[in-house]
């Protein structure tokens, strides 16, 4: 069978009928059925219609039965691969359809439309990391500080990092992770709700706080490998769970799977019902972690991993990043400045 390396075949948000053909961290690696390439010019490496394959990763956390035939929704290309989903939102069709953006805008509304993302916690920003270095550390008033033209110069000047915020008018505390300028994750909390909120919302509801004047802002710089890491809680996939096996079987074999693939990531902890310690994941080998409660960064992953060995009960989650969010076919994160997210 043949690869082609171009995505001029299929535009975001296109749908096709894939076929899945074995498992893998995340999902599925399936081929495109009808694919409407031209022929082989050797039919005997032509598949059963006689066109090039279009191999593609389908990210599921539901059990498929390999043969199975899925519908499924065009991402983006990447390294002669197709990124699909499952399905939209509703309201995402249309608004990509009438859509002016790129295609790496349109790719990337697609993907998070398809995999909203929110996490539970004690606390609205016990997640996102405390600054580990002192390159860059700012505090804050809006009342005195021009909020809209910060949140310019940050994605002026592509600032990888975290934003924190505390408004006593809302009585909320919310972070947004940024990576490169834009946010690549979010968590929003205010005292008055009980609900949790998925990444957009919450970044939509953390720019209203700023423009408010009895905010008070944190600005600190953070590893780009730990940014990334931490953003697939947010923007990744989850890695499915097999409640037949052992909390320390999972890890193990988790471990083994994204070592194989190379993928980055981020493993969570948790003893009760929120996360307890954050393992990083760059292109398949784990690098630091975190503590969430002492709010401390771990550069040994391997002591975290023996910490959580040691453990009798508590459970594990893995998420991780396709790469084709990271390519050049993707805009990778949302919009920092600006009314648009």
């Amino acid at each position: 069978m043949t690869d082609i390396d171009s995505s001029s075949t299929y535009r975001p948000g296109q749908s096709v009928m894939c076929k899945i053909e074995s498992a893998e961290p995340g999902g599925y690696n399936a081929v495109v059925i009808g694919s409407g390439l031209p022929p082989l010019a050797d039919p005997a490496e032509n598949d059963v219609e006689n066109h090039h394959v279009l191999k593609a990763f389908l990210p599921s956390t539901e059990p498929l039965k390999i043969g199975q035939t899925v519908p499924a929704t065009f991402v983006c290309m990447h390294n002669n691969r197709a990124l699909m989903t499952f399905a939209f939102m509703l309201g995402t069709t249309e608004r990509i359809q009438l859509s002016t953006d790129s295609d790496q805008d349109n790719a990337f509304a697609i993907w998070v439309d398809s995999y909203p993302s929110s996490q539970r916690l004690r606390r609205a920003i016990d997640l996102i990391m405390p600054a580990v270095s002192g390159k860059l550390y700012l505090e804050l008033n809006c009342s005195t500080a021009d909020s809209s033209k910060l949140l310019s110069e940050l994605e002026l000047a592509n600032f990888t990092g975290c934003v924190k915020a505390r408004s006593e008018e809302q009585k909320s505390r919310s972070a947004m992770l940024l990576y490169e300028g834009r946010v690549a994750g979010a968590i929003y909390g205010r005292k008055d709700a009980q609900e949790t909120f998925a990444v957009e919302k919450a970044i939509n509801l953390i720019k209203g706080d700023i423009a408010g004047v009895d905010t008070f802002l944190q600005v600190y710089e953070l590893p780009a490998d730990v940014v990334l890491a931490m953003s697939a809680l947010f923007l990744g996939c989850p890695l499915a769970k097999d409640d037949s096996k052992a909390m320390l079987d999972y890890l193990d074999t988790t471990l083994v799977s994204i070592a194989l693939t190379g993928e980055t990531g981020c493993l969570t902890y948790s003893e009760d019902s929120s996360p307890d310690i954050l393992v990083f994941i760059n292109k398949g080998q784990p690098f630091g972690g975190y503590k969430i409660a002492a709010q401390e960064y771990v550069e040994s992953a391997e002591s975290l991993l023996s910490e959580i060995r040691k453990s009798e009960k508590g459970s594990i989650e893995a998420h991780i990043l396709p790469e084709h969010l990271l390519s050049e076919a993707m805009t990778f994160g949302y919009k920092l400045h600006g009314t648009k997210a």
